[in-house]
C-alpha cells in the first residue's frame, strides 16, 4: 500500500497524516491546514512517493518513549516509577502501540472531550507527550533512514484513568506537578500543631525539614513525613523537599513515588 492509499485509509479513522522524507521532516506545509480528501489529493504525488507519514495529534494524543537519544535516560524506566504505570499499562495493551528503530515507543490514544491537550517535552525523563494540534509523530509501517516503525495494528482507544488527567490537568512536567501540587498555595491552613511541640531545638518538623535539606536523614520516610507537617503547618514550601527523591542509602533508592504517597499521606494528616 503507497502513501495515498494509507493516508486515505486513516483519514477514514479519523487520523490525518502529512507525507514526510527518510529524516522525518514533513514534505509539505500542515500547519493548522485540515488535511481532509481534498488536500490529499492535491498532493497525491507527494504522497505516492513517501515511504513515511507522520500522524497528526488533533484526534489522538502519543506518548513518545525513548531509551537511547540521550545518556542515562530512559523513558520504560521513567514511567515505571510513577504511581499511575499499572493503569497506563492496562490501558496501553487495548490500544496502538508502536515500536521505533531505535528502540523506544509510541502509545497512541484517542482525545477524550473536556481536556485541554497541549505538548510536553520532558514529561519524564526519556517521555515527550505529543498533543497539540500541529505535532505528529512517525507512523507504524514507515521506512526511516534508522530504519521501520513497527505497529501492534490495533486502534487507539479513549484512555480512562487518571493519568491522562494528571498529564493535561496543569502546566509543566511530572516533576513540576508534584511541586505545584504540594506548594504553600494548595495547602489547607487548618492544621493541628500538637504534635509539633519544640524540643528545644525548633521542634520535631523543623529538624527532620532540616535533615532532608542537609542530606543526613536516614528515615527518609518518617522524616518526609514530619518535614512535610511541619511545612503544612508554617506555610513553608516543600519544593526543597524534592531532593530526597532518588536519594540512594546503601541499595536503597527512594522514588518519586514513595515520596508522593509520603507526602499525601502528610498532607491528610
Amino acid at each position: 500500500m503507497n502513501g495515498y492509499n494509507k493516508a486515505i485509509l486513516l483519514l477514514q479513522h479519523s487520523i490525518q497524516c502529512i507525507p514526510l522524507n527518510e529524516f522525518k521532516t514533513p514534505k509539505l506545509a500542515f500547519k493548522d491546514v485540515t488535511i481532509d480528501k481534498q488536500f490529499i489529493d492535491d498532493n497525491r504525488q507527494a504522497y505516492e512517493y513517501s515511504q513515511c507519514l507522520g500522524a497528526l495529534t488533533r484526534n489522538i494524543w502519543c506518548i513518545d518513549i525513548d531509551c537511547n537519544h540521550t545518556e542515562h535516560e530512559n523513558g520504560f524506566k521513567s514511567l515505571a516509577t510513577i504511581p499511575y504505570y499499572d493503569e497506563l499499562d492496562k490501558n496501553a495493551m487495548d490500544s496502538l502501540i508502536q515500536a521505533t528503530p531505535t528502540g523506544g515507543m509510541h502509545v497512541i490514544f484517542k482525545k477524550n472531550t473536556g481536556i485541554d491537550y497541549s505538548q510536553k517535552i520532558g514529561y519524564l525523563e526519556g517521555v515527550d507527550i505529543k498533543a497539540n494540534e500541529n505535532n505528529y509523530f512517525v507512523y507504524g509501517g514507515s521506512v526511516t533512514q534508522a530504519g521501520v516503525y513497527q505497529s501492534n495494528g490495533q486502534q487507539p482507544i479513549h484512555y480512562s484513568g487518571d493519568f491522562e488527567k494528571r498529564i493535561f490537568g496543569s502546566r509543566g512536567t511530572f516533576r513540576d506537578q508534584i511541586m505545584e501540587k504540594y506548594s504553600v498555595k494548595n495547602i489547607l491552613p487548618n492544621y493541628d500543631f500538637s504534635h509539633l511541640e519544640s524540643t528545644g531545638k525548633g521542634g520535631l518538623g523543623k529538624q527532620a525539614y532540616q535533615r532532608i535539606i542537609d542530606g543526613t536523614s536516614n528515615e527518609r520516610n518518617d522524616d518526609l513525613y514530619k518535614a512535610v507537617s511541619y511545612a503544612k503547618a508554617c506555610n513553608i514550601d516543600i519544593e526543597p523537599l524534592r531532593g530526597l527523591i532518588n536519594d540512594v542509602k546503601g541499595n536503597d533508592r527512594f522514588t518519586e513515588t514513595e515520596f508522593e504517597k509520603t507526602v499525601e499521606s502528610a498532607l491528610r494528616g
